[in-house]
Order: C-alpha cells, then sequence, then structure tokens
C-alpha cells in the first residue's frame, strides 16, 4: 500500500497508515503529513475532506501563513519562535537538521505539547499536520508521536529522511520555491547528518514523560496512542 497521497497539488504528502507501531500497525487514514497545504487546488482541498481529515494543525510562524485559507479545520500551533534573537543566533543555521529539536522543546514546552493535545483531542477523522515544507517541524512531531506508539527508530528514519528526499526533488522543478536544490553529493551528506542528529534526539528524551510533564494527561496521551492503531 503506497502511503503517498495524489491530492491535487499536494507536495510532500503521506499518509502515516501502515507504518509499524509496537506489535500492531498505524492505521491508515488517521494521522497525515504534509508541506504546507496552500498549495493544495480546490479539487485537491476536496479530496482532503473527502479522506475525513477534520483537523489540519498548521505549525508554521505568523509571517509564513500569509496565503491560509480560512477554514474552521485549520489549527494554528506553531512549536518555535523565530523573534527570540537568542534562540537564532546560536540555532538560526540549523533548523534544517533535527539538532535543534532538543533546544525546541526545553524553550517551548507549551506550543509542543499543544500540538499533542489537539492530536488527542480531535474530532473523529483524519488529522494532517504540516509546516512549510513538512519535514523539519513537522518531522519533529511526528518523529516524536511515532515513537511514542512504538515504531522503531529505523522507520522513523526512513520516514523522516524520504522528507527530505522529496523537498528536494521538489525544489529542482518548482523554481517558484524560491528554494536552492542541493546536489547529489550534497543531499546524501545532508541526509546522513541529519539522520545522525535524528537518532540522538530520540535516544536524548523521554517522549511520554516529557509531553505529561508539561501539561498533557494521561488520558490524552491514551487517546493518542487509540487514534493511531486501535482497530
Amino acid at each position: 500500500m503506497s502511503r503517498e497521497l495524489d491530492w491535487d497539488g499536494a507536495v510532500n504528502a503521506r499518509d502515516l497508515g501502515g507504518l509499524p507501531a509496537g506489535s500492531g500497525t498505524i492505521q491508515p487514514g488517521r494521522v497525515y503529513r504534509s508541506a504546507r497545504p496552500d498549495l493544495l487546488t480546490d479539487t485537491g482541498w476536496q479530496q482532503l475532506a473527502d479522506a475525513g481529515v477534520g483537523t489540519v494543525i498548521d505549525l508554521r510562524n505568523d509571517y509564513e501563513r500569509l496565503e491560509v485559507r480560512v477554514l474552521d479545520v485549520v489549527h494554528h500551533h506553531p512549536v518555535e519562535d523565530q523573534q527570540d534573537e537568542e534562540f537564532m543566533a546560536v540555532w538560526g543555521e540549523r533548523l534544517g537538521t533535527p539538532e535543534y529539536y532538543g533546544e525546541a522543546l526545553r524553550r517551548w514546552p507549551g506550543l509542543i505539547t499543544s500540538v499533542f493535545a489537539r492530536i488527542a483531542d480531535a474530532q473523529p477523522g483524519g488529522v494532517l499536520v504540516h509546516c512549510k515544507a513538512g519535514k523539519d517541524r513537522t518531522g519533529m512531531i511526528i518523529a516524536m508521536l511515532l515513537s511514542l506508539v512504538g515504531t522503531p527508530v529505523a522507520d522513523i528514519l526512513d520516514d523522516y529522511e524520504l522528507g527530505l528526499r522529496t523537498m528536494n526533488a521538489y525544489y529542482e522543478v518548482a523554481p517558484e520555491a524560491d528554494e536552492q536544490p542541493l546536489t547529489p553529493e550534497a543531499l546524501e551528506q545532508h541526509c546522513a547528518h541529519a539522520c545522525l542528529a535524528m537518532v540522538a534526539f530520540l535516544g536524548s528524551v523521554d517522549i511520554a514523560a516529557y509531553l505529561t510533564s508539561s501539561g498533557l494527561t494521561f488520558e490524552q496521551l491514551d487517546r493518542l496512542r487509540d487514534r493511531l492503531v486501535a482497530p
């Protein structure tokens, strides 16, 4: 079963369904990830609705949301503050890798935990999580979510790296994205470096303990797991 989504205009868009989760499997149609859905056509938005998506979680900062469609299903949950000069001075050049994830968790537990609360409390139906490119901020949230349900690290890395490679391929054919694609050699180096940083991040934090100590209830934690894997 392909996890890639064919919603018209969708970029870097996948269903988490089919990935392993402990002794089970994540159910299709529960949680999706993508780049900014502003790129969807009207047909694409209808396909999203027809797929049963009832909650869209936008991780972007305010200045990135100038083209957002006004829809009741879209909820704004930025997970970092790029106006934080101290943070940007140290980490601004590393926002394209998981190197900064640990610092984001330390600085903004309320912002990050609110995303998981939104997923746990979402109405029945699918949940789409996205940022701008669907690889860095989305990569952090999805990696944490997959870790919570017992997805093996190797599968988390495969899903994360797929996002890096998919966006690089998109940049090669979409000059309007205003992003320079990496050369094949640079892409291999970047993927290797970023995946090592992801392994270090996942090994450095107890996701469930972090979230519950930051305000997520144990009932919400159970609902998160049930949302992804319950038959």
